[in-house]
């Protein structure tokens, strides 16, 4: 069974692939597939039977060969025999809110509203996940009623950024928290993660998820965020 973290980042992935314009629904998989062919060109929700059709499709130049699938020793080595090879692993985490609980909101931190703020956006998440996002990718989640993105600022300068998504069932995610890389170890991720779960306080959500990295899963656990399993990475 797929962790519900798992099922929020596929629900974060299709909403934003539709209000980009594309999200690609296939028999067995869906797909992201911007025109730019960088973030968030993905493969997910793939079912195990389609494997061949989807192995087809990538080597013919028709889909990204990146591909997300939750934790699954079948479907895994049913991947592997098929000429696909891990590239990453990261934790699905889940909690619980606790209504006495007070996080912090930062007035330093604004949400993005305006064409120079989804710009601001691209550049510092450009340069703190070193791989291109464009302002065409992030432009369109401006007008989502279910997606907020923020900045962050240090010194009079936004260097730090971070994405609240509510899904189907109200619940929170956190996502794309980062900062640029001549800034870390401020302190600057901790405190975007702060100003986020205020926001989802505020959108009355039970539970906040959100995947992490082997070096950011240790600062979650502090904040009482707990393991549901591992989101795959694999490549062909």
């Amino acid at each position: 069974m797929i962790p519900v973290a798992i099922k929020h980042q596929f629900e974060f992935w299709r909403h934003i692939g539709q209000v980009g314009g594309y999200f690609h629904q296939y028999d067995g998989f869906s797909s992201l597939s911007p025109k730019n062919a960088t973030w968030p060109s993905k493969i997910f929700d793939l079912n195990e039977n389609h494997i061949e059709e989807l192995k087809c499709k990538i080597m013919n130049h028709h889909l990204s060969r990146s591909l997300a699938v939750a934790e699954n020793e079948i479907l895994e080595r049913f991947l592997r025999s098929n000429g696909f090879t891990q590239t990453s692993s990261v934790t699905a985490m889940t909690k619980k809110i606790d209504d006495e609980v007070q996080y912090i909101f930062y007035p330093d931190i604004i949400r993005v509203t305006s064409r120079l703020g989804f710009q601001t956006f691209a550049k510092i998440a450009s340069a703190a996940f070193g791989y291109s996002i464009y302002d065409s990718t992030i432009q369109p989640l401006i007008k989502s009623k279910k997606v907020q993105l923020f900045l962050g600022k240090h010194q009079d300068k936004y260097v730090s950024c971070g994405i609240v998504f509510m899904d189907s069932n109200g619940d929170s995610g956190l996502h794309m928290i980062g900062a640029k890389k001549e800034y870390r170890g401020l302190g600057l991720g901790k405190k975007m993660t702060q100003h986020l779960l205020s926001v989802a306080l505020r959108n009355n959500s039970n539970y906040i998820h959100l995947v992490a990295s082997k070096l950011g899963a240790p600062i979650y656990h502090k904040l009482g965020f707990e393991d549901q399993g591992y989101l795959q990475s694999y490549t062909i």
